[in-house]
């Protein structure tokens, strides 16, 4: 009996965790399922940062994630300022099916179709302004002042 109520408990967690956008302070990790973000720094001013947010986690969403993580590490670095080098988002749909072998029978599992929101940026630092940029140029306290990702 101790067991179905250790599942129910696991199972309603489950569901409650899938109910909702991928939070903004999550790590990529085991246990946030490879959701979350991930960052490494590829040069004294610069980062690439990708982010995967679940189902219910939209492009418009995880964009602001990814602009409020490149002011914060621009910041963080003192630079006033920030670009993109380099910039990719995507929604892809990706299934899972459960299928398992035992010595007695086959074992069919079910499945589901989830959509994944992925971006992948290059943020580079800049010490100031240029003044005939080729890509947008962002201004790390303005973004930090006006781009929130609280629900």
């Amino acid at each position: 009996m101790k067991s179905f109520k250790h599942l129910y408990v696991c199972a309603g967690l489950a569901l409650m965790l899938t109910a909702c956008a991928t939070p903004y302070d999550t790590e990529k990790d085991f246990w946030s399922f490879g959701k979350g973000f991930e960052t490494v720094q590829i040069a004294p001013d610069g980062w690439q940062i990708s982010f995967v947010g679940n189902t219910n986690t939209d492009r418009a969403l995880a964009r602001k994630y990814i602009m409020r993580k490149s002011a914060e590490l621009s910041q963080q670095a003192g630079y006033p300022y920030f670009t993109f080098t380099r910039e990719q988002t995507d929604r892809d749909s990706v299934g899972q099916f459960g299928v398992a072998d035992t010595s007695s029978s086959l074992l069919w599992g079910s499945s589901t179709t989830n959509k994944e929101t992925s971006v992948v940026v290059e943020v580079t630092g800049l010490s100031r302004k240029p003044d005939n940029a080729v890509s947008r140029v962002y201004d790390t306290n303005y973004i930090l002042s006006h781009v929130s990702v609280e629900d």
